[in-house]
């Protein structure tokens, strides 16, 4: 009876988790409005920042990594975004700054 009781526990945590893991949409808004606290960012640099970025989805959790070098840049739990690797954003904004003075 006591292994019936924890094993549906077990899996009512686990369907919760799931439910609740954050989707690459939330990573997306997250990491657009770190980008966005000194200037607005046009759509066209958004698509060039997303092409180098991959999400990956764990069932309870979820992170968005670069895809040269797979470095962690942020961390989803129970529909919370946390931001990883600031040295990532700072990066992106130094290359957009740059970008956005060319043109």
């Amino acid at each position: 009876m006591f292994t019936r009781v924890f094993l549906f526990a077990l899996i009512v945590g686990l369907v919760y988790l799931n439910y609740t893991n954050p989707t690459i949409e939330d990573h997306k808004a997250f990491l657009i409005a770190e980008l966005q606290q000194e200037y607005p960012i046009p759509e066209s640099m958004q698509k060039r920042i997303w092409r180098e970025i991959d999400y990956s989805n764990f069932m309870v959790c979820s992170f968005m990594k670069t895809t040269v070098g797979s470095t962690m840049i942020s961390s989803g739990y129970m529909k919370k975004v946390k931001l990883v690797d600031t040295k990532w954003v700072d990066e992106v904004k130094t290359i957009l700054q740059r970008q956005s003075e060319i043109y």
